[in-house]
C-alpha cells in the first residue's frame, strides 16, 4: 500500500476516534452537567481536537512537530468544520431539505473536510513532505 494511502487511512481512523470523544463528550456534559447546548459542544470539539491533534502527530504523521503545532490544528480543524457546514447549508438551500438531501449534504460536507483537513495537517500543521 504506498505511504499516502496508508497515512489517509490513519488519519480516518483517527477522525473515527475525534467523532467519539466530540459526540460522546457533548452528550455527557449536556446530560449529566447539564451544560447549556453552544458550550458543551465547544468545549468537546477543543478536546476532541486536541485528542486527534497528539494521535495525528504521533500515530498518523510520525511528526516532530511540537506543543505550538496544536494551536494551528485546532485553527485549521475549526476551519474544516466551517467549510463542512458551509457546504451542508449550500447543499440544502439548493436542493431542499429532504431526507436524501440532507444525508448528502452530511456526506458532501465531510468528504470536502476530511480532504481539506488531510491536506492542511499534512502541509501546515505536521510538515510531512
Amino acid at each position: 500500500m504506498p505511504a499516502l494511502t496508508a497515512q489517509f487511512l490513519r488519519f480516518c481512523l483517527v477522525g473515527g476516534i475525534g467523532f467519539l470523544v466530540d459526540a460522546g463528550l457533548t452528550l455527557w456534559l449536556q446530560q449529566r452537567w447539564h451544560a447549556a447546548v453552544l458550550e458543551s459542544r465547544l468545549l468537546a470539539f477543543v478536546i476532541a481536537a486536541t485528542v486527534t491533534w497528539a494521535l495525528n502527530r504521533s500515530y498518523t504523521f510520525a511528526s516532530t512537530a511540537g506543543a505550538g503545532s496544536w494551536l494551528r490544528y485546532l485553527f485549521l480543524t475549526a476551519a474544516g468544520a466551517l467549510i463542512n457546514i458551509g457546504l451542508y447549508l449550500a447543499w440544502l438551500t439548493v436542493f431542499g431539505a429532504g431526507s436524501a438531501n440532507v444525508l448528502a449534504g452530511v456526506a458532501l460536507g465531510s468528504i470536502v473536510a476530511m480532504g481539506f483537513n488531510f491536506t492542511v495537517s499534512r502541509k501546515f500543521v505536521f510538515a510531512v513532505r
